[in-house]
């Protein structure tokens, strides 16, 4: 009995005096460059830059002007909420629909797409009229 209290006063005394010890102090100083600062907000703008001016389109048909102009009729007919635009690309036309800024909502058209114009795929374009 007389080993138990002993145990427990040790116990009692130790967490007493630990309350009093300190490891470490919690100084902390960074030290960081003017150039990061100035880099990072380049990035930022880039960025910004970069995601207004790339979007994503369905491509349709990319070749002949005759299929391409059947093409577009066709997609008007059968999706006319959807806009759709004939562009020539040298030597052969495309066929492109739509204009998303999120790749989501262009893979759920997609898919719809799909089922009348099974060669459709997503594509990410850049307007280069936007400065």
């Amino acid at each position: 009995m007389k080993l138990t209290g002993c145990k427990t006063s040790f116990l009692l005394a130790f967490s007493l005096f630990s309350v009093f010890l300190y490891s470490q102090e919690t100084k902390l100083i960074v030290k960081q460059d003017a150039k990061l600062d100035t880099l990072l907000n380049l990035k930022i703008k880039l960025d910004r830059e970069r995601y207004e001016s790339e979007y994503f389109t369905l491509q349709l048909y990319y070749g002949s002007l005759d299929v391409a102009n059947e093409t577009l009729e066709s997609f008007q007919e059968s999706f006319p909420h959807i806009t759709v635009e004939l562009s020539f690309e040298t030597p052969n036309y495309k066929v492109q629909a739509g204009r998303f800024k999120d790749k989501i909502i262009g893979l759920k058209t997609l898919d719809t797409i799909k089922k009348e114009f099974p060669g459709a795929f997503l594509l990410t374009r850049k307007d280069h009229t936007l400065k």
